[in-house]
This record gives structure tokens, sequence and C-alpha cells, in this order.
């Protein structure tokens, strides 16, 4: 009987099938469990985790500082933490490293406050030891991350140092750091007040009161102030606050002045600058008018440019109106009421008493046209010496003083105080010191010298 023998390479197909599908299939598992570990790697970085994230703000208090690294891929190995206080405007003022550790993922302090404070910002830096994966195998690696983020911001006037001048008619501006919900402030001295937020500006706060007085000074206490974002007033505030001091006026010539030059342009110099010059023709005015114009020469200037020359002996009395809608300063400063000057211009006659001579000598435009002889004051009562104005004639007067009185005294020129010249009818020793102090002449000579002198006439007196 023949036998049939079957081939070695056609044995068993079924067997050889398995084989190349299990070898195909562990490649393939070799290849998805690579690709897979490459997109791991791709997707799914080794990094450090740090909350709040770099660059946040308005942190709120009861959050929290965490730090985690990628899960099986890293370890920690430091934190630290660095606390930059800040002022009302955002400015650094301190900065200290805060002592803590990680308690999971968690940093907390050593003493157990809370990690976060307001108006601070924060410093982070994270050192710790990843696991990367690369083409030839897990690979460890030192990394750094840093983050920087800001706390909550607390309300707080923004005052300054020096003291806040509130013109009329304008509030008391208080400016905060943030915008505001509401606030509540004191006044001292009281007095009556209203308050309100700015409509355009939630950074801003405006006090009007009452009774408004210039050069008046006042305390602001700024008690509590809820921010928009919630926070409230740490601490109150204080800010000094002034009304404006009254607007002064400086004439030249002064009020009162005589012997004024004949080509004198008048000039007011105020306090500070005038924010409204513009107005000077409807509230500066000469009695008599004089013809001429005003000119501004600096913001705190203004001069007067008569059409022609004083004439001898004129007076002119200026007048500017005060109060509120008249002149006012840059800083709202006003005068309190009208005010007037007057000035005397240089008369064209002079009245000399040379007291070693015992004489009196008339000049009319510089020319001599008489001589007089006086009796001026005694040794023990001398006449004052210098340069005087006649303010005053009276044809008589009643003079009395220690040890005398002298009723009916005639033709007297008052040019300083109580100290005149007049005529002497008790006296027949002229020409030598006998008065109480004043200029006496003979009856006649008096007469004379009364007529002929205006007020306002210069008296030089010396020796």
């Amino acid at each position: 009987m023949n036998r049939a023998t079957v081939a070695r390479d056609q044995a068993f197909p079924s067997t050889v099938n398995r084989r190349k599908t299990i070898i195909v299939g562990a490649v393939a598992v070799v290849v998805l469990i690579f690709f897979a570990y490459l997109s791991m790697a791709s997707l799914f970085p080794a990094s450090i985790s740090i909350s709040p994230e770099n660059g946040s703000t308005d942190i709120p208090l009861d959050g929290e500082l965490k730090v985690s690294a990628s899960w099986m891929r890293g370890n920690i190995k430091n934190v630290t933490v660095k606390q930059v206080s800040l002022d009302p405007l955002g400015a650094p003022t301190q900065s200290a490293m805060i002592d803590g550790q990680l308690n999971g993922n968690l940093f907390v302090r050593s003493d157990g406050q809370p990690v976060l404070q307001p108006d601070s910002r924060y410093e982070v830096t994270v050192e710790a030891e990843l696991m990367e994966l690369t083409m030839t195998g897990p690979r460890s690696k030192d990394v750094t991350e840093t983050a920087s983020f800001q706390t909550i911001t607390t309300p707080a006037p923004v005052f300054t140092k020096d003291t806040q001048t509130v013109p009329i008619g304008e509030p008391i501006m208080v400016e905060f750091n943030t915008p505001i919900e509401s606030f509540t402030y004191t006044l001292e001295p009281e007095l009556k007040s209203t308050s309100q937020l700015d409509e355009n500006n939630p950074t801003r706060a405006l006090i009007t009161f009452e009774g408004y007085e210039q050069g008046q000074s006042y305390t602001l206490t700024v008690t509590g102030a809820t921010a928009e974002n919630g926070a409230n007033l740490m601490h109150p505030y204080i800010q000094k606050i002034v009304t404006t001091n009254p607007l002064k006026i400086f004439f030249t010539p002064g009020d009162g002045e005589s012997g004024v030059s004949l080509s004198t342009r008048p000039t007011l110099t105020f306090s500070e600058d005038i924010k409204n010059p513009e107005i000077a023709d409807q509230i500066l005015s000469f009695d008599p008018a004089v013809l001429g114009g005003w000119d501004w020469i600096a913001p705190d200037k203004i001069e007067f440019k008569p059409l022609n020359d004083w004439t001898q002996g004129q007076s002119a009395t200026i007048k500017l109106k005060g109060g509120t809608e008249a002149f006012r300063g840059v800083s709202g400063s006003y005068l309190r009421e009208d005010v007037t000057s007057t000035f005397t211009a240089k008369p064209s006659k002079l009245i000399e008493v040379n007291l070693t001579e015992q004489k009196v000598y008339l000049y009319d435009n510089d020319q001599l046209v008489k001589t007089l002889i006086c009796s001026s004051g005694s040794q023990a009562t001398p006449s004052l010496t210098g340069r005087y104005a006649v303010y005053a004639k009276a044809e008589k007067v009643d003079m009395r003083g220690e040890g005398y009185f002298a009723p009916n005294v005639p033709w007297v020129l008052m040019f300083n105080g109580d100290y005149t010249i007049h005529g002497n009818y008790w006296s027949t020793n002229f020409g030598t010191p006998t008065s109480h102090g004043c200029v006496g002449l003979p009856l006649d000579q008096a007469e004379y010298l009364f007529n002929w002198t205006p007020i306002g006439t210069i008296v030089s007196i010396h020796y």
C-alpha cells in the first residue's frame, strides 16, 4: 500500500498564520505605546502650576496660594514668597520674605497668619525637579518658575502733605485710589455740608459746604469708604482744608501820599495773579474822572496811564470795587469790600522852615517869592524835622497843652498831627525858638501864608 507524505512547508497552515498575527499585533502595540508616549509628552508636558496666575490683580483676601507640579512627573524642591507692600497709588513701600512651606499643594505661613494681605504684590519663585518624556526615554531636569500677582486694593483718599485750598463756590474734592461706592467723613470745626460721588469719575467725591468765609481752616477726616471691589477703608485719613486768604492790594502812590511826581503812573499790585483782568475798566475808576487808561504790566500789577501829566497840587482818588464779582485771584481770593486810595500831586508851592535861621522861605515853581520870620519849638519842646504836606486849614483854633492854653489862635496850617504853622499873638520874640513845637509867625505874615497856601503844599522842616 502506498502512503502519501505531507511537505514541511505546507504543514499546519493555521498555526503559522497565528504566529504571524501575534508578531504583527505585538509590533502594533509597541508602536501604539510609543505614539501614546509621544502624545503624552506633547500634550501633557511636565510643568509647574502656580495659582493665582502670573499677572493676576484684585485677588480677594480669602484666596489661597497653591503650587503643584505635574502628577507623577514632578517634585517641588523649594518655594519662596516675597510680599511687597503698596501705597494707595500702587507704589512699593516695603518688602519682606514670607516664612512658610507647602502643606500638600497649599502654601501656608509658619506663624499661621493668612498668606494674602490687601494692597500687596506677591512674587513667587518655585524650584522643582521635573521628569521629561523624550525619544530616548524619561529624563530628569531642574526647573524654576516665577509668578507675580496683586491682591485687592483697599480704598484710600489720596491726600497730600500740603493743605487743600478751596475757592468760593467750589467743593472740597476728595480723590480715591480706586472707584468707591460710598464714604463717610467729618469736618472740624463742624459746619453744614453735603457730599456726593462724581457722576463721571467714581474715584472722586465732592463735599459742598455752606457759609463760605475767606481765611478759614478746617480738618477733614475720611472715616470710612467702601470700594466697588468690596474692600473697606483700613483706617481714617486726615487732610487740612483752608479757604482762600482775602485778596490784598498795594497802591503806589500810597493812600494819603502827597508831593507825588507830576509824571507818576499810579499802579495797583495784588497779592497774587488776577485771573479775570479783562474786567478792569468795569471796576476801576477815578474821582474826579481822569482821562487815560489801565494797562496790565504783570499778571498781578496794573498801571494807569493818564492822558496828561497831573496838575500841581491835584488830588486824585482811585476807586476799586470789591466782592466776588470783582477781581479774583488765581486761588479764588477776592477783596471783601470796595477800596479807595487818594494821592496828591506835587504842588507848585513849597514852604521851607529853616530852624537854624528861624526863617520860613516860600517857593512857587522853585522860585523864592517871600521870606518870613518865625519862632519854632524851644529846646525843651523842639519842632519836628521832616517833609510833610498841609492836610487842613483853619482860621481860628483853640490850642492847649501841658501848662498852656491859647484860645482863638489864627491862621492855622496843619501838616503833622497837632504840629502846625500859625499866627502867634502872644509873642514878640520872633527869630528865637520859644514855642511848644509849632512854628509861630507874626499875625500879618501868618495871614499872608494862610491865604497863599493850598491844601497839599509841601512843608520841609530842617536845621
